[in-house]
């Protein structure tokens, strides 16, 4: 079989299972109600006092930077984790021991990632032409005009984040939690960083994200009628009042240089495909495992195996339980869970909530709440993050799930845990905030304590994996108290904490999880 039909079959198979999941069913709603969202006029771009007429090129390129945004964003995490699939099905190991190699096995998963993603992109184009269709200011449809944005912007970055979720499964330390928050950091760190780049100024056709590209040409158009354009290019938060006058664009005249510096994007998300080969552990075990497991095995095999013997084995003798083994204590468990949540932690880690919680308590009130709190409510994300979902995780449900009343005993301690380590980080806080009588603050650090273990468990009972809640979490942790998205601001950075919303909000996600491990213990 030649590489070509070994990298399409593996693509295939892994496309097929992929879009028969529940998960993707999920994103495709997301990319829906974005489409919706754009049709009711809630998302919308627009050019200060200015708009394009809902044309073909207009309504292709807005859709386009809608899909470059929140599918380049989001649709990394649905994607990452075809590789662990395999690893832990056992799949893996199975394809290593056949002549298959890293390069091919990564570019069957890079050529799958991008399917799953432009299956995405699909979506929201359909989304765009009933778009056109209901405003009724251009009906006419222009296919090549609609569609150019989508094959030249949308499709390259497509293949680029295809590529960076390979690349983080290829790498260890990237390939957990800690890679779904580097990633998240990373892509919005790179959005500010390519638009204010002297060197893609001058090229915009090289930035990823499409966006220099269509601000330039379309400040091109808008000044070209209106010369008083001042600059202005904005996507999302609806049709404002402001932009009250529309000027007709019809779409990027694609130069060869244009179409060749998108493309190029595509060779770099090669580029990165084979460069994830070189840390592709190929499901080699001793690769990764711990140089003191490693030791304690040469160790191991270095002693002589007891010669065996056919004497008969004596009948073992069961001491019956006592009633004391039989006595629940929710202490016992709730410490057990603790231990748990806490276990593997480093020195470093320590030494860093403990600087944590001086900042808290030697800062006033307010920098509390808008800077310190917020940084010691994400710090122990990936802590949270395994609650609900850790006996899956470690594959000892079955073990777990038959224990007695799972539900009422094990579930309330996991989440106690997880609400003692939040209310553990915040401990500088409350204490500077009882000094300071600052009794809004106290009452919002309350409610978010009560708010955080609540998603992690409903997060993790659902998902069954930590993923989840890391992405929910750091996006309501993004918008609400650092940028004063009203409503998100559970902390209480900017506001009173909305304690009022977020502890019935709470006791929902409590109620879902109970629900969900029941449903888990039936099945």
């Amino acid at each position: 079989m030649n590489s070509a039909r070994i990298i399409y079959h593996l693509a295939r198979a892994d496309f097929l299972e992929r879009v028969r999941r529940y998960s993707f069913l999920v994103m495709l709603g997301l990319v829906v109600f974005l489409g919706y969202q754009t049709a009711i006029g809630n998302m919308a771009l627009e050019m200060g006092k200015y708009r394009g007429e809902f044309n073909s090129a207009w309504v292709g390129a807005m859709m386009s930077l809608i899909g470059t945004f929140f599918i380049g964003w989001f649709g990394f995490y649905m994607v990452k984790g075809s590789v662990a699939r395999d690893r832990e099905t056992g799949v893996g190991q199975i394809m290593a021991a056949t002549p298959l190699t890293r390069p091919l096995y990564l570019l069957g998963k890079w050529l799958s990632n991008f399917l799953v993603l432009m299956a995405m992109v699909v979506v929201l184009a359909l989304a765009g032409i009933i778009i056109q269709l209901l405003q009724g200011e251009n009906t006419q449809i222009n296919l090549l005009a609609f569609l150019d944005p989508f094959f030249l912007i949308v499709m390259p970055l497509m293949a680029l984040v295809a590529a960076a979720a390979v690349l983080f499964e290829a790498i260890p330390f990237l390939q957990g939690g800690f890679g779904n928050i580097a990633y998240f950091f990373a892509f919005i760190m790179f959005v500010p960083l390519f638009m204010e780049n002297n060197a893609l100024k001058n090229y915009p056709a090289f930035e990823p994200m499409g966006l220099g590209l269509l601000a330039s040409e379309m400040g091109k158009a808008v000044t070209a009628v209106h010369p008083d354009y001042n600059g202005d290019f904005t996507l999302g938060g609806g049709i404002t009042e402001g932009a009250t006058t529309t000027f007709i664009w019809n779409g990027i005249h694609w130069t060869p240089e244009f179409i060749f510096a998108r493309f190029s994007l595509i060779v770099i998300a090669l580029a990165l495909t084979f460069l994830s080969a070189l840390f592709f552990d190929r499901f080699d075990p001793s690769r990764t495992r711990p140089r003191r497991m490693r030791m304690k095995n040469s160790a191991s095999n270095s002693v002589p195996a007891p010669a065996s013997t056919s004497k008969p084995l004596p009948t073992p003798h069961l001491t019956p339980l006592n009633k004391a083994a039989n006595r629940f204590s929710f202490f016992t468990v709730l410490t057990a869970e603790l231990k748990l949540l806490l276990k593997g932690q480093r020195w470093w880690w320590y030494a860093i909530t403990g600087g944590i919680i001086i900042a808290c308590f030697v800062n006033s009130s307010s920098v509390v709440r808008e800077i310190v709190l917020p940084i010691a409510w994400v710090w122990p994300i990936l802590i949270w993050s395994a609650i609900g979902n850790r006996e899956i995780h470690n594959n000892v449900q079955q073990l777990t799930f038959s224990s007695a009343s799972p539900v009422w005993r094990q579930l309330p301690a996991q989440w106690l845990a997880g609400f003692i380590v939040t209310l553990f980080m915040a401990s500088g806080a409350v204490i500077r905030f009882v000094i300071d009588g600052d009794t809004v603050g106290l009452i919002a650090l309350l409610s978010g304590a009560i708010f955080i273990p609540s998603l992690a468990l409903a997060a993790g009972v659902w998902s069954g994996t930590s993923k989840l809640f890391e992405i929910l979490y750091m996006a309501i942790w993004y918008l609400g108290p650092l940028n004063k998205v009203p409503g998100l601001d559970y902390i209480g950075s900017h506001s009173d904490g909305y304690p009022q919303f977020f502890i019935p909000f709470s006791m929902v996600l409590i109620a879902l999880a109970i629900i969900g491990r029941s449903r888990q213990l039936r099945n």
